[in-house]
Formats: C-alpha cells, sequence, structure tokens
C-alpha cells in the first residue's frame, strides 16, 4: 500500500498540484462569462445553381440567424461572419420551397445555431435567356 501512495500520488505531487490549479483557474475563468443570444440578418448564397437557370426573387432572399454563445463572441460577431447557403444541385425548372434545415450556415466557431428564420424559403428557378449574338447596340468600335 505504502509503494502504491509513493508511485502514483507523490511521484510528481508538484506537477500534479500546479496542474490541478491551472485547471480549476481556467475553469473558473470560462465559466464567469455568461451567455448571450444575438440575431444577425445575411443574404443567402445560392451554390450549383444548374446551367441554363436563374433564380428569380424581387427582394434578396435573407435569413435571419439567431446565435448563442459566450458573451465575448457574442459581441464579436459581425454579419460578415456569419454565412447561409443553400445547394441547387439537381434542381429542375420551376419553383422550389426548401425548409430553414436546408441552410447551411457558417458561423464563429464557438456559437451555436438557435434558429433560423423564415422557416420557408421559396424561390423560382427560370430559363436565363441570353441576348441575340451579333454587333453591340452602340456600333463598331475603332
Amino acid at each position: 500500500m505504502k509503494e502504491f501512495f509513493q508511485r502514483y500520488v507523490t511521484h510528481n505531487f508538484g506537477l500534479k498540484v500546479l496542474s490541478l490549479l491551472l485547471a480549476t483557474g481556467l475553469w473558473l475563468a470560462l465559466a464567469r462569462d455568461p451567455v448571450a443570444e444575438v440575431a444577425v440578418e445575411v443574404p443567402i448564397v445560392f451554390r450549383n445553381v444548374p446551367d441554363n437557370l436563374v433564380i428569380a426573387y424581387e427582394n434578396l432572399p435573407k435569413a435571419e440567424i439567431t446565435l448563442r454563445g459566450p458573451d465575448r463572441a457574442v459581441r464579436a460577431v459581425e454579419p460578415a461572419n456569419v454565412h447561409a447557403e443553400i445547394d441547387l444541385t439537381g434542381e429542375t425548372l420551376g419553383e422550389h420551397t426548401f425548409p430553414s434545415s436546408a441552410l447551411r450556415i457558417h458561423q464563429p466557431h464557438d456559437l451555436e445555431v438557435v434558429s433560423i428564420a423564415p422557416d420557408k424559403l421559396h424561390i423560382s428557378l427560370v430559363t436565363l435567356i441570353k441576348p441575340p449574338a451579333g454587333p453591340s447596340p452602340s456600333g463598331p468600335h475603332p
């Protein structure tokens, strides 16, 4: 029993006490940071839009994303640090509705997404009409 005590308890005792103090100090420093929330409105980015189709909309689609995390991180968040995107791979011509869960949200690593509004996103994919080839309307350039 004495050998066990010497081997596992008193061996490097100073380092063990130091590591315990550092761990306790770190825990106290992080535990005191209150939790806060912030809502950020960001435009929705559409990825992988099928060739010869475009998205028709009256207003630029936006999402309001509510984030939660430590107060220090919430105070530092900026709309430029948060991105919302949706993948349109395989979508076809016509009306489409996506649930908010289809949005891929990129946010600072120490914040979590609490909610996304609106609940559903409605878009229309229409055929891209290319202008006719030929001389430009302003005439030939010298």
